[in-house]
């Protein structure tokens, strides 16, 4: 996997649970947004949680719009339950990227 920077690699391999996008670049880049709004939402929850470490690359489609998002995470948990959002787990890089590939050049779906 390609990273932006030393720091996204190590955060991928040693930091806390987290989310990554893809830069211009298709190297991947830490989201601090996301990742915050990911353990809030554990947080929130009536028996709060703490995310476990579970690296998996997912494609995430918006409700609203249908489009589609490919991540990189660092647990699944920072996905789960997410009021917007539809999310599917892939088994490796290679195959969440030939599933992206496959929704065309404007990555859409109805449902994932």
């Amino acid at each position: 996997m390609n990273f932006c920077s030393p720091f996204d690699r190590d955060m991928a391999e040693q930091g806390p649970p987290a989310l990554f996008l893809r830069s211009p670049e298709l190297e991947w880049r830490l989201d601090a947004d996301l990742s915050r709004d990911g353990w809030e939402r554990l947080r929130q929850r009536s028996e709060p949680q703490t995310p476990r470490r579970q690296p998996a690359h997912v494609l995430v489609r918006d409700r609203s719009t249908g489009i589609v998002s490919w991540f990189y995470v660092t647990s699944t948990d920072l996905l789960e339950g997410h009021p917007r959002l539809d999310h599917r787990v892939y088994p490796s890089e290679e195959s969440a990227g030939q599933a992206f590939a496959d929704l065309g050049p404007v990555p859409w779906a109805e449902a994932l």
